[in-house]
């Protein structure tokens, strides 16, 4: 039946055909009539009669398809974001306390190695005694003990190092504590719930047993 139905849309365009009443039925078919426009199509090609420019617009078409698609309403995630924090935060803990003994550690280094610098400093005659010359008597010698700025700035270096290195101590070893306090809490919960669990079970296989 639809091969009849195409056959009579290329009879009546080859102008085999020319009887209205098919024209009508066949412009009342919706596919019949886009086949009746394919061939007029195929024709104007053919013969080289297409307009330089021709329309194409698929907006209309996208809108009609976006608004055919299903509405998917996504599900709530709040509950897998809170274990997936909880998993992080867990999890970077350790590095964490290596971070903080490492750069302890490092300040120490730096710490040490200054103080011997300082300690090999060569300090010159200029720096240890200043001969003044009064106007009137004999000359003399003046001693006077004082840090250069140079190393009064690499002894206020030290000391601020000392107290980061201090902080970053107290730091790891409350980290330590922490930690130690949280495994011992989980322990707890791990040993209740086995404890419970066996509780139930004694208490099922007590109450299936036949009296």
């Amino acid at each position: 039946m639809s091969d009849n139905k195409f056959e009579t849309v290329s009879g009546i365009i080859d102008s085999y055909q020319q009887d209205v009443e098919k024209l009508d039925s066949v412009l009342a078919d919706s596919e019949a009539a886009k086949r009746w426009e394919n061939y007029h199509l195929i024709g104007d090609v053919l013969r080289d009669e297409t307009p330089k420019s021709v329309p194409f617009d698929l907006s209309a078409q996208i809108a009609a398809a976006i608004a055919d698609e299903p509405t998917v309403l996504a599900p709530k995630r709040r509950t897998f974001i809170s274990a997936a924090k909880a998993k992080v935060v867990q999890f970077g803990k350790p590095f964490g306390q290596v971070a903080i003994a490492a750069s302890a550690a490092g300040l120490m280094i730096l710490g040490v190695q200054q103080t011997n610098v300082a300690d090999n400093e060569v300090i010159t005659p200029a720096q240890q005694v200043i001969q003044t010359t009064p106007f009137v008597g004999v000359a003399d010698p003046v001693s006077l003990n004082y840090q250069t700025p140079d190393r009064a700035s690499q002894k206020q270096a030290y000391l601020e190092q000392q107290r980061r290195f201090q902080a970053l101590l107290a730091d790891h070893q409350q980290q330590v504590k922490l930690s130690a306090v949280a495994k011992s809490k989980a322990a707890k919960a791990t040993e209740l719930e086995s404890d419970n669990a066996a509780d139930i079970t004694s208490e099922n296989k007590a109450e299936n047993t036949p009296q």
